[in-house]
């Protein structure tokens, strides 16, 4: 019966080629163990990268639109605070109008004259507001104020006014500086664009507007009446008590009639604030369900990888426990 014997050089060339192999394996199961992730994508996927493709590029755009729904809800947020102020400080102050003329008491009229200019120049910078590094009210000219300042559009009014001496001219006066088209405010206290901002992006079938401008009838009315409440007082004027009480028992009226279209637009933004957060849950429900597919395709099982892990790291210690016997056996140590 032939024998067949393995010569010391192939045993230790076949031994160091299996120890070799045990430790490839090691390193790869222990790469996915602490990565989650299979090592060799392309045998697990059999050359065909199609789908994984496919999950990541949504992914990315799904990045994209997280940008600008974050933007979106960030912009239609300050622009919605920005109309509750011009809302409230109006209806606020149409009251305390009322207020002042049933009291009868020039300080008291005086008084609340005064604090209109104060509420209309709020109303001003509240309308020249900034979302980041873009103008909420100006339209597509986000670069720049939408308005000028109420100090400057006082004194146009003045101008406007000047020489008036009944509560009626000062009315149309002033009506016909904020809303005649071409008028005064037109061409010289709005900055802004004519052009809406263009709408945002949420995904790829769905779009949320904010389309509220500083020049927009309603918002022009709020100044207009509170600008009118604090003519009452100019000097060029000279109004006299009842006169005073006149003009803003008008602006008054009409401040509180300006509700009902600032409640309609603020309606509006807040119509646009739910497609954004629709669109933000729908988002991220979608981006979850990618992210586990994609973690189907390039993921590991963890406990069964485990398993092999604890098989290799049995067959290496095998290996080298074969290999250190192997080194003791010798003519030498045999015939002793």
């Amino acid at each position: 019966m032939p024998i067949t014997s393995i010569g010391d050089m192939a045993q230790h060339m076949m031994m160091s080629r299996r120890n070799t192999e045990v430790r490839n394996n090691l390193d790869r199961l222990a790469y996915e163990l602490s990565s989650g992730r299979k090592s060799d994508v392309a045998q697990s996927l059999k050359g065909d990268f199609n789908l994984l493709a496919g999950v990541e590029r949504e992914l990315t755009v799904l990045q994209g639109y997280e940008v600008a729904t974050t933007d979106a809800e960030f912009f239609t947020d300050v622009g919605q605070a920005v109309l509750q102020q011009v809302q409230d400080t109006a209806g606020g102050l149409g009251r305390d109008l009322f207020s002042a003329v049933n009291s009868g008491l020039s300080a008291s009229v005086n008084s609340v004259s005064q604090n209109a200019a104060n509420d209309f120049d709020a109303i001003v910078n509240a309308l020249n507001t900034r979302a980041g590094d873009r103008t909420v009210f100006a339209g597509t000219a986000t670069d720049g104020a939408a308005l000028i300042s109420s100090q400057d559009m006082m004194t146009q009014l003045s101008a406007a006014v000047l020489g008036l001496t009944t509560v009626a001219d000062v009315v149309a006066a002033v009506d016909d500086y904020f809303m005649s088209p071409g008028g005064g405010f037109e061409t010289n206290a709005y900055l802004g664009s004519n052009t809406d901002l263009a709408p945002f992006r949420l995904s790829d079938n769905e779009v949320a507007n904010f389309d509220v401008r500083a020049d927009d009838p309603e918002i022009r009315e709020a100044m207009r009446d509170s600008a009118l409440a604090a003519m009452a007082i100019d000097p060029g004027l000279g109004f006299d008590l009842e006169q005073k009480k006149d003009l803003i028992a008008v602006a008054g009226e009409r401040l509180l009639l300006d509700q009902d279209a600032l409640i309609e637009t603020r309606a509006d933004v807040g119509f646009n604030q739910e497609r954004i957060d629709s669109a933000v849950t729908n988002n991220a429900a979608q981006r979850s369900a990618l992210l586990m597919t994609q973690s189907d395709l390039l993921g590991v099982d963890e406990t069964e990888v485990a398993g092999q892990l604890q098989a290799v790291q049995v067959q290496l210690e095998m290996v080298y426990t074969i290999t250190a016997r192997l080194s003791q056996l010798t003519l030498a140590n045999y015939v002793r």
